[in-house]
């Protein structure tokens, strides 16, 4: 990206053959494409509110290093893959079964600075990057005729690992290393609070209703009421909290562990549940929009998908590496999770 914003590419080789037990991308019409029309579709059947059967790989995206966050819409259809260089935007109009040439790439230009996360807006219209060494968190608006980052978040000296965002209330929150949780107005991109959260780096937030969670490396769970400012509850747990997600159904926060535990800790009073435990980090969670079942990456290298109420794993997908992150489109109908170098965009079946 230059200066003066205008799209740039980066140096790319061609395209290499596909993956030889990938088949070609062919999107279902009847049970994709149309959910792609509006940024709130979602299935019409009610048997699509259940959890999925099967999940196939259509997509590979080469991202050329480890990709730290992802994230996918459905309304634009577009990847994003966040490595510490920048962030590369991914069309999924074409129908290649790998891919090597980004729409675009959104570089870091600051020296010595790299980026740590993103997160995408769910009405698809705003990304957010974050990251080391860098003056704040950029606010990039995709409406624009050029991809460009239209404001900053202020951050200078402070290293941004997690993001999180309440459109209802205007508000964007980041999680640094220091273990402060900075809360900005979206609306005039001011700092409205500082809050003290893990003394080791606040790992993974959450935004759910007026409260705001952040987990870290303390292995303590903190829970700020946004309409009263003052000391956080706090839930322990056994390891380090290294990922979160929120239902959007009811009154649960989802959070995984260094030593492979996956909780459901509620929201509004009592006591937490294990829902699942695996060999090795969960490094990604990620709730579906309807809120039926989840994603769950890590350094097993699987991608698990795990149902609502008592995690059981209803499919499981191997990668070639541990899984860093997923994400699930806001049709339902798309998982994409980041590895060692490359992007996988799958597709849902129920």
């Amino acid at each position: 990206m230059s200066p003066g914003g205008t799209r740039s590419r980066v140096a790319q080789a061609p395209a290499g053959r596909g993956c030889r037990l990938m088949k070609p991308i062919c999107w279902d019409p009847e049970e994709f494409e149309d959910t792609w029309k509006r940024p709130d579709a979602l299935p019409r059947p009610s048997n699509k509110l259940a959890v999925p059967c099967r999940v196939e790989r259509k997509r590979v995206l080469r991202h050329g290093e480890p990709v730290l966050a992802a994230a996918v819409s459905s309304f634009t259809r577009h990847a994003f893959t966040c490595g510490r260089s920048g962030v590369k935007v991914w069309s999924l109009v074409r129908q290649v079964a790998e891919d090597r040439l980004p729409e675009s790439h959104l570089p870091v230009q600051t020296r010595g600075a790299y980026l740590r996360t993103c997160l995408l807006f769910s009405n698809s219209t705003t990304l957010l990057t974050g990251g080391h060494n860098l003056a704040g968190v950029s606010v990039w608006d995709l409406t624009a005729p050029t991809l460009h980052a239209g404001a900053e978040l202020p951050c200078a000296g402070l290293t941004c690992q997690a993001l999180a965002a309440s459109l209802a209330d205007s508000l964007a929150f980041a999680g640094f290393t220091n273990g402060t949780v900075r809360i900005w107005d979206l609306r005039d991109h001011s700092v409205v609070r500082d809050l003290l959260g893990p003394p080791n780096g606040a790992k993974s937030i959450s935004v759910k209703g007026q409260n705001i969670w952040a987990g870290g490396l303390d292995a303590c769970l903190r829970c700020w009421d946004l309409r009263a400012p003052g000391e956080p509850q706090e839930h322990q747990f056994e390891s380090q909290i290294i990922s979160m997600s929120p239902s959007p159904r009811e009154d649960w926060l989802l959070v995984g562990t260094a030593n492979g535990q996956q909780w459901l800790q509620p929201t509004c009073g009592g006591e937490k549940r294990l829902v699942g435990c695996k060999a090795s980090t969960i490094l990604g969670l990620k709730f579906s929009p309807l809120g039926w079942w989840w994603v769950s990456v890590g350094m097993d290298n699987l991608v698990s998908i795990c149902s609502m109420p008592r995690g059981a794993v209803v499919v499981q997908v191997p990668e070639t590496s541990s899984v860093t992150c997923c994400d699930v489109s806001l049709n339902n109908r798309l998982v994409v999770t980041g590895s060692r170098d490359h992007a996988s965009v799958y597709q849902i079946a129920y």
